[in-house]
């Protein structure tokens, strides 16, 4: 029990030095501050010469510059700092609130307060007429089947389409926000539907071959010859030229009646 009871009473002990060093801190900068002395160090304010010449973070100047603030208005505060009933970090809250004629029933309010209970004290105290306001975003979900429909794919057509043997056939006009359909997709479409009136199949061609037709006889046993062309039908029409010319004319054929 002693090895602990030795420790704790000297904790004890520099806790009570922290504060009356700190009460005697905020004393000697309250008068610092009351006469200015800062500018004759080059400093454009109370809180520049904390925070550039002694070193402390902004939070920490600005907690010390607040209560040198509540120190010169309302003395008795240091003895509240002194005695541990007044927090610095609450110090803060404290000076937003606190005036020569609340000031009785006002300060008891902030005793072994932290700084949030300290914020929230002050805020039934004096209301913030332009607290800030955060907006707030819900979302709504809609029902299944609009869920279903908005998230089908635009068509890439503003008409309906229908569905053939040999493709699928488009109708309409396409979408104003659609992008341009694939070129495969076009040629599989318009394919199917030409219509027959309009697009008739040819025929396939023919290799045309030409066809001499032998002259006929002017007299028994005597032909004028054609002229003899000189493609493969040609031969074929002399064969048969020479054929007609050994075959024997008929009885009669030359003569006259």
């Amino acid at each position: 029990m002693n090895s602990a009871r030795d420790p704790t009473l000297r904790l004890a002990s520099l806790l009570r030095d922290e504060r009356n060093a700190l009460a005697d801190f905020l004393v000697l900068l309250a008068d610092f501050d009351r006469r200015r002395l800062w500018l004759e160090l080059g400093h454009a304010s109370l809180f520049s010469f904390l925070h550039r010449e002694l070193g402390l973070s902004r939070g920490a100047a600005h907690y010390r510059k607040t209560a040198s603030d509540l120190v010169q208005r309302f003395p008795e505060v240091i003895e509240h700092l002194r005695e541990g009933r007044l927090c610095i970090t609450s110090v803060v809250e404290v000076a937003r609130v606190l005036t020569t004629e609340n000031r009785g029933e006002v300060l008891p309010r902030f005793f072994h307060l932290s700084k949030r209970e300290a914020a929230e004290v002050a805020a039934e105290i004096r209301p913030d007429e332009n607290a800030p306001r955060r907006a707030v975003v819900t979302v709504v979900r809609a029902a299944a089947g609009a869920v279903s429909r908005a998230t089908e794919p635009a068509p890439l057509f503003a008409g309906a389409g229908r569905s053939s043997g040999a493709g699928v056939q488009l109708e309409g006009r396409p979408h104003a926000n659609s992008a341009p359909p694939p070129a495969a997709m076009m040629s599989q479409a318009a394919a199917p539907t030409a219509s027959p009136a309009l697009h008739p199949t040819a025929a396939p061609a023919r290799e045309a071959r030409p066809v001499t037709v032998p002259s006929p006889p002017t007299s028994a046993g005597s032909t004028s010859p054609s002229p003899m062309p000189s493609s493969r039908g040609g031969d074929r029409g002399r064969l048969r030229m020479d054929r007609c010319a050994r075959r024997p004319s008929q009885p009669g054929a030359g003569t006259s009646g």
